[in-house]
């Protein structure tokens, strides 16, 4: 397992770093006035459908990447962290569905809106976004993205009573999560976005500096 360990940090470190510039990336490309109507939104997906699909694919991957980088490094912490990693592993796990799942609705409307009748397409999916197979997929992504920032949080607990970062990447996030949640803008969701980039690069560093001091053995203990 020791020759498997530098392999394992590396993916970590790109995850951590690359899953959140890939999200900010995907908010960038669609940076503007938010859309007056869900009308004047579905016209826009009409008309740039190419770029919806690139926001799209970039968030999911990003924040799988991410996810899953921070599932990995909890699985790798002693024993102190290891009741709030195990568990923010999972959710943060589970959280990479939500986003799958929320982005694949997402282009199903803009699949709609390439239809020639738009009047008609619009009506469709307003349809089943208000109650159908969308609104059912929304429901349940949402509450996977809320469990995904649970889990997220969770492992950084765990990070910090292990030793391997200290309490601000954690706060930095709970800042990020509020911000969010209450502005509820573009803007908010990208400094949201950027101090999880900020989180992710103060992670890597924090675990670089402790590599060579976490037990090699730690996802062996972990398996017990």
């Amino acid at each position: 397992m020791g020759h498997q360990e530098p392999v394992r940090m590396l993916l970590i470190r790109i995850g951590l770093v690359l899953g959140p510039v890939l999200v900010i990336s995907s908010l960038l490309i669609g940076l503007g006035p938010e859309p007056a109507s869900m009308r004047a939104g579905f016209d826009a997906m009409a008309a740039h459908p190419t770029i919806i699909v690139i926001q799209d694919v970039l968030e999911t991957v990003g924040f799988a990447m991410m996810l899953a980088a921070l599932a990995a490094a909890a699985w790798m912490l002693p024993a102190r962290g290891r009741m709030f990693g195990a568990v923010g592993a999972v959710l943060a796990v589970l959280g990479i569905a939500g986003f799958g799942l929320s982005n694949g609705a997402g282009l199903a409307v803009v699949a709609l809106a390439q239809q020639p009748d738009r009047d008609t397409a619009f009506q469709v999916a307003s349809t089943i976004s208000a109650d159908g197979p969308l609104a059912t997929a929304s429901t349940i992504s949402w509450v996977l993205e809320i469990v995904a920032q649970l889990g997220i949080l969770l492992v950084l607990v765990a990070l910090w009573r292990a030793g391997l970062t200290p309490i601000w990447p954690l706060l930095l996030c709970v800042l990020g999560v509020l911000v969010n949640a209450v502005l509820g803008t573009m803007v908010a969701t990208l400094i949201a976005d950027v101090l999880l980039l900020v989180v992710g690069v103060w992670v890597v560093l924090g675990l670089s500096r402790t590599t060579h001091t976490v037990p090699s053995s730690a996802p062996a203990e972990l398996a017990r």
